[in-house]
């Protein structure tokens, strides 16, 4: 997001923000931090809510309630399992010290419905190109916790670029259900599941960024431009102002988004990127800081970069475009 004319990743916020948004934290630096810093040292527990009622025509639904402060989460069905803080945790943390990562921020959301989590990796990627000096990716391991009823459980890698803290899932990746710990009631060799994908996942990432080298070595011309933006937000009318203004925003930053040169297919998708991470409903954001909202700041860094969110698809179209397509000119229909 913008703050101050500087593109700020959200676990950042509070660096920039005026009034600290609650919950967020960027000074987390071991796992017993999760615990004594955020407070993610509670259970959860399926309670029937017949019990809780005294009418038994609940007795198909449970609530999922935090037994340290008392507060229900949310209403579930009979087959949804708990998974406690510490279990999710633990096995971030194992795969953290495998690849030798340093915890760098975390955040409750909702009262602890949700939980983030991120490490950073020792290993970067930078570009050894013509005019990209400094343009650098650094790899990341993140973690979401959800004991909402929506949100499931997810362990991944992912990066983020220096010049702009753009954020990337790994988008060769074509299917992202698989790294999604649901509460079901074999949750538990789903997690060594998720232990495996997670090591894969992490050796996509030097085919991600080769990818992006090649991107980089593709000139895109104006028209082809014009055709990439038709694709990826497509022009309804000749009265579809809003989307013809997403088209002029990210053609600005495709010429003058942090790091960008004007020149590649590499600019483009970081325009893009760029557009997706820090200027879409930037102005509800800045108002929801200003005026206190945390809930809604906290909602979007919740979606910031889900595997398979809504974020995560318009990168993920993106990239396929631009590594794919021959960008011929679009012809419109004039009916």
């Amino acid at each position: 997001m913008i703050i101050n004319n500087q593109n700020v990743a959200l676990e950042n916020i509070n660096e920039f923000a005026q009034s600290p948004v609650e919950g967020v934290n960027s000074e987390i630096r071991s796992k017993s931090d999760l615990y004594d810093k955020l407070g993610l040292d509670f259970e959860v527990e399926a309670v029937n809510l017949s019990d809780l009622t005294g009418d038994d025509k609940f007795g198909r639904f449970y609530g999922i309630k935090n037994t340290r402060s008392g507060d229900i989460y949310s209403i579930v069905g009979k087959k949804y399992t708990p998974i406690q803080n510490s279990e999710l945790i633990d096995a971030f943390d194992e795969v953290r010290q495998m690849y030798g990562g340093e915890y760098s921020a975390a955040g409750v959301m909702r009262g602890g419905s949700r939980i983030w989590v991120q490490a950073t990796l020792p290993k970067k990627y930078t570009f050894n190109m013509p005019g990209r000096d400094g343009d650098e990716i650094n790899s990341m391991i993140t973690m979401l916790i959800g004991h909402d009823g929506i949100v499931s459980n997810v362990i991944y890698p992912n990066s983020k670029r220096g010049f702009c803290n753009n954020q990337f899932v790994s988008l060769l990746q074509e299917s992202t259900r698989d790294l999604r710990i649901q509460h079901f009631s074999n949750y538990e060799k789903k997690i060594d599941m998720v232990r495996g994908l997670f090591h894969k996942n992490m050796d996509k990432l030097s085919s991600m960024y080769k990818s992006f080298s090649d991107l980089d070595s593709q000139v895109i011309s104006k028209e082809e431009l014009t055709t990439f933006l038709n694709k990826l937000y497509p022009v309804k009318n000749e009265e579809d102002d809003r989307t013809m203004n997403i088209h002029s925003d990210i053609t600005a930053l495709f010429k003058n988004g942090a790091g960008n040169l004007g020149r590649t297919r590499w600019d483009a998708f970081n325009a893009v990127t760029e557009y997706v991470d820090h200027h879409q409903n930037t102005t509800r954001l800045a108002n929801a800081i200003e005026r206190g909202n945390h809930e809604y700041v906290q909602n979007r860094i919740g979606s910031m970069n889900v595997p398979g969110g809504q974020l995560d698809r318009m990168k993920r179209r993106a990239l396929n475009i631009l590594r794919t397509s021959k960008l011929e000119p679009v012809v419109f229909n004039a009916n």
